[in-house]
């Protein structure tokens, strides 16, 4: 029972995976890729690469289970709560593809919860509404804060950019941003992986952050020649997408192996970091696969059918979309004690909108594609309960649970 338990868990973590990677590809692409920095094919390899290094070198610690705490999974008996964490994860896994077929971006983190409590609904185990409201309360306001931050992103880059600027300030505040983002992310590595102390921890990562940075600065200035506000806004385009992919894989491996973790961490305990470790690989394959076979659907939409990108809004959007999903999950886990159930396809989408609506009022947002996007948005928890209490009832009836 267990051979087939880890198995089935796999197979279904690989699946999650795939999901991620073909529709979640366009949320850190779709910007570098519309204003035209990058081609739709380097856009994806640049995501399936950096994805991959933060889903296998931060993705084993950063484990989740499916349910996500919306269910009281302690009255549930091991049989129940695996059949509904694989019936949840395989119905979000549904939904998903099929938002994809249609280059319709989703979330997959509310088609988790959607799948989570339609097993909730149809056992005898109880929802916990507060978490709930929670889950609601974040998928209306990260879309809301998207918006908003990215126009004022858009209206400040455009009054800054408008006064003279030299080549040597450009590469200056290129460098700072390199090693801004280097640092935060290597101390993380640094500290997780190493378990380094405090101060040999700040020193390695700021010797090495320094050092990247100045490999990377040289060879963006390579690439380009001159860093006139054009070469310095794609830079600014490719620095984002490298760095959002980086967090993406970091972050969003947990919703490939919750589905394996759930059920062995009742069976064996909590996995290993060993073990955590070759599901974030299994992981990071998986997305990277989804990526490169289904990962152009989505992206065509966002990246020309939303609205116009160029390269100053599509600056904008993309590290507003990066602030959003940061302080979402960052502080209120330092301050609560817990993320927010943040989508990154919601924060990426807001973002697009607010850039366009900041460009050319509403003209400037396509209605049609946008009000497509909102509806399945709106589709997504209500179609994976069905689907998720649809296919809980038929696997229960067939194992007699």
């Amino acid at each position: 029972m267990e051979l087939v338990i880890y198995g089935v868990g796999l197979i279904l973590s690989f699946y999650i995976a795939w999901c991620l990677g073909a529709n979640d590809a366009a949320n850190p692409t779709d910007c570098a890729v519309g204003a035209g920095a990058l081609t739709m094919k380097r856009a994806i390899i640049l995501f399936a690469v950096f994805a991959a290094a933060g889903g296998i070198l931060l993705g084993p610690m950063v484990m989740k289970t499916v349910d996500r705490g919306l269910v009281d999974r302690e009255n549930l008996s091991l049989e129940a709560l695996t059949v509904g964490s694989f019936t949840a994860c395989l119905s979000a896994g549904l939904w998903i593809t099929f938002c994809t077929s249609k280059g319709m971006p989703v979330s997959t983190t509310h088609s988790i919860i959607g799948g989570v409590i339609g097993f909730g609904l149809i056992s005898s185990s109880p929802l916990r509404w507060s978490n709930l409201y929670i889950v609601i309360a974040s998928l209306i306001a990260s879309p809301v804060l998207s918006i908003i931050l990215a126009a004022g992103l858009y209206l400040f880059l455009r009054s800054y950019l408008s006064r003279d600027r030299t080549e040597l300030g450009n590469l200056i505040t290129i460098y700072i941003l390199i090693f801004v983002l280097a640092f935060s992310s290597l101390l993380m590595i640094f500290y997780q992986i190493l378990g380094l102390k405090s101060l040999e921890n700040i020193l390695m990562a700021l010797l090495a952050s320094l050092v990247f940075s100045s490999i990377l600065t040289y060879g963006l200035r390579v690439k380009y020649g001159r860093l006139n506000v054009s070469n310095f806004l794609y830079s600014l385009l490719i620095i984002g997408l490298c760095f959002s992919a980086f967090s993406f894989g970091a972050n969003d491996m947990a919703n490939a192996t919750g589905v394996f973790v759930t059920p062995t961490q009742r069976l064996t305990g909590n996995p290993t970091i060993g073990t955590m470790f070759l599901l974030s690989i299994l992981g990071s394959a998986g997305i990277a696969f989804g990526a490169f076979t289904w990962g152009y659907k989505v992206l065509e939409v966002t990246a020309f059918k939303v609205t116009r990108i160029d390269t100053l809004n599509g600056a904008a959007a993309e590290y507003a979309n990066a602030i959003v999903v940061f302080l979402f999950t960052v502080l209120p886990s330092l301050f609560l004690g817990f993320g927010l159930p943040i989508s990154t396809t919601h924060a990426s989408v807001g973002s697009l909108i607010g850039v366009g609506l900041a460009t050319k009022g509403l003209t400037g947002v396509s209605k049609g594609v946008t009000g497509k996007i909102i509806a399945f948005w709106l589709l997504t928890i209500p179609a994976v309960i069905l689907i998720s209490m649809s296919l809980f009832w038929l696997i229960s009836k067939m194992m007699g649970i």
